[in-house]
């Protein structure tokens, strides 16, 4: 998912993910990760990105991904349909308002259908049915006026209060317990 907005200042763009953490902290990293998910440059081959060696020769060599490793292999990697899946703004933002008090913030995306993944196996049988069946679905719901809904949740931190946190709240590799916002 991606929010772009204008602004005076120029455009905020917000990307989100259906998992709450990063495979690395460390940006110098991120060509590696994204070359890590390329098909063999000899054939192309495997089109499922993560389904061969580079891949998890970069998760061997980077103990830092585990933590997304774990979200990948659950339940939750393959929603039931995108209307039923929870997004995260992944990365901690620094606002900073008129009176020059700065907040750490973090974005939280919760669907009102409930989150719902599918079975291992209901995938491979959707894919082999309709490989776009996540975007026909919700072309689907939209066309019939069943309109995707999510609740926008926001974590405020104060700046002052960064370090008194059980964990570092700028690691993208990591997600402090969320409290409900209803």
């Amino acid at each position: 998912m991606k929010y772009p907005v204008s602004t005076e200042e120029g455009n905020y763009d917000l990307v989100a993910n259906n998992i709450p953490v990063f495979f690395i902290q460390d940006a110098i990293k991120f060509p590696d990760v994204v070359h890590a998910f390329k098909p063999e440059p000899d054939n192309d081959i495997p089109q499922a990105s993560t389904a061969h060696d580079t891949f998890w020769d970069f998760v061997i060599s980077n103990q830092e991904s585990a933590h997304m490793i774990m979200w990948i292999m659950s339940d939750r990697a393959i929603p039931r349909s995108f209307r039923m899946m929870e997004g995260f703004g992944v990365h901690t933002f620094r606002f900073v308002n008129e009176q020059g008090k700065a907040h750490f913030v973090k974005f939280h995306w919760k669907p009102k259908l409930g989150v719902h993944s599918l079975l291992w196996e209901e995938s491979h049988e959707l894919a082999g049915i309709d490989p776009d069946f996540h975007r026909n679905d919700l072309w689907n719901a939209i066309e019939e006026g069943h309109y995707p809904e999510y609740e926008l949740g926001v974590q405020i931190i104060n700046e002052e209060d960064e370090f008194k946190m059980e964990f570092d709240i700028l690691d993208a590799k990591k997600t402090g317990q969320r409290k409900s916002f209803r």
